[in-house]
């Protein structure tokens, strides 16, 4: 057996309702781990480069590696979530626990990660990550121990997103913030002056997590992974939401990876080219919130297929008419960011489906579910990375002379996350399918929660 959530009731036996402090103080729960997120893998590796201590090409083998261990370590962590130490508050535990070896890593890495040998380094950043994961899939999971029913979900985890938004616009200005006031600091410097954010967002994370109520886990030790994985399989709406968050991470890796090239060879703005990623994050803090309220009224698979179809036509759009000059380019990356909110619905939508699943197979595995969700994540970005890579080779672009092959960029920044949305829209009506199939939500909610 695995565990079981139990939900929170006051003294009367009343079911505790999902207050609007409490979905504020969840969110801000994020904190942590959302400021370490995009901004740290965007600077870390030339970081790490720069040291010169550690050939480049081994920089992008030390990152690829990583990967593969939290292709190992996240399920794991996940299920050591859901099994293991039992009573009250088993989220914020594992939270709590997480954050100590997690700023301690951190300021490992930003102060002498640039002097150290391949190994040591490695083995720091496989423990940095590790701790990044329990944290996150903790933080994931306590939420959908928080919600009742399907406009639930998607409330708590929009706002979650929006939150999130808003500490990437932080990430992103930090760095810049310290160029303007310290004319030719150091690339340690600017990493410096982004991670000291997250020792803003530890006690604001830490204040919060005290004003989420908690979530009995009633736990049971044991892994069983021939089981989880045949329970997994057999649950094709569970199978398809993953396929969504691995297209939806690729099509979002695809237009990150591509992005700066994009904005020197195509629009002929390489210097300006942090100041347009800036602006699509703001456009998505904007937008954050509106796509909430419509997922909640319309449901969520509608919202994301409206989404990927938004963007794909915004990308198709400029092979006719790329945006020109700064300020035309900055309008697009505004609207480009306004899509960048996919993870508001895969997580949404698994906290909708945990219920069934749990009804499914008689425990409720939220942690070990959220870890492979943000598996599926990570290996989107990955493989949208070595595809855009790859292509950019067959197609002879050459980033020291990008205007010689700017038209096939363009073509690739494009159409591959577009591909990649319409396949994502395929196994959404798919899951919206197999979903109306079984009991109503409102029906799951209620029957895995009682």
């Amino acid at each position: 057996m695995a565990s079981t959530v139990l939900p929170s009731v006051d003294p009367a036996g009343q079911e505790a309702a999902l207050r609007p402090r409490t979905v504020a103080a969840y969110a801000a729960t994020a904190g942590p781990t959302v400021i370490l997120g995009l901004p740290f893998s965007v600077y870390l590796p030339p970081y790490i480069a720069e040291g010169g201590i550690i050939p480049v090409a081994l920089v992008g083998l030390l990152f690829s590696l990583t990967t593969i261990w939290d292709g190992v370590v996240d399920p794991l962590i996940g299920t050591m979530v859901d099994r293991v130490r039992t009573g009250l508050g088993a989220h914020r535990r594992w939270m709590l626990m997480a954050l100590a070896p997690l700023a301690l890593l951190l300021l490992a890495i930003v102060t002498i990660g640039d002097q150290l040998p391949f190994a040591a380094l490695f083995v720091m950043m496989v423990l940095f990550y590790s701790s990044f994961s329990l944290y996150e899939v903790a933080q994931l999971s306590w939420g959908s121990a928080l919600v009742r029913t399907p406009a639930d979900s998607a409330l708590l985890y929009g706002m979650r997103d929006w939150f999130a938004k808003i500490a990437l616009i932080l990430a992103f200005a930090a760095p810049a913030a310290a160029q303007l006031l310290f004319p030719g600091v150091s690339l340690q410097g600017r990493i410096m002056a982004y991670a000291s954010l997250f020792m803003l967002m530890v006690p604001i994370a830490l204040f919060a997590i005290r004003r989420v109520p908690a979530r009995a886990v009633v736990a049971k030790p044991g892994i069983g992974w021939r089981q989880e994985i045949r329970v997994s399989l057999s649950y094709p709406p569970l199978m398809l939401l993953l396929g969504v968050q691995f297209l939806n991470s690729f099509a979002f890796g695809s237009l990150t990876a591509l992005f700066v090239f994009f904005a020197a060879a195509v629009l002929d703005l390489d210097a300006q080219s942090a100041v347009l990623l800036f602006a699509s994050f703001v456009g998505g803090a904007l937008a954050s919130p509106v796509w909430t309220l419509l997922a909640r009224r319309f449901g969520k698979p509608p919202m994301m297929i409206a989404m990927g179809l938004l963007i794909s036509g915004l990308l198709i759009a400029t092979l006719f008419q790329a945006p020109a000059g700064l300020g035309q380019a900055t309008g697009f990356s505004m609207a480009l960011g306004t899509g960048f909110v996919g993870l508001l619905f895969t997580h949404s939508m698994l906290a909708d489906i945990i219920p069934r699943d749990a009804a499914r197979c008689g425990r409720n595995r939220s942690a070990f579910l959220f870890a492979m969700l943000n598996l599926m994540q990570k290996f989107g970005v990955a493989a949208a990375i070595a595809v855009s890579y790859i292509l950019l080779d067959v197609v002879g672009f050459d980033p020291a002379n990008g205007a010689a092959a700017a038209r096939e960029l363009h073509l690739l920044f494009a159409l591959q996350p577009t591909a990649s949305w319409l396949v994502m829209a395929l196994l959404l009506l798919l899951i919206r399918r197999a979903l109306a199939h079984e009991a109503t939500p409102a029906l799951a909610f209620t029957a895995t929660r009682q």
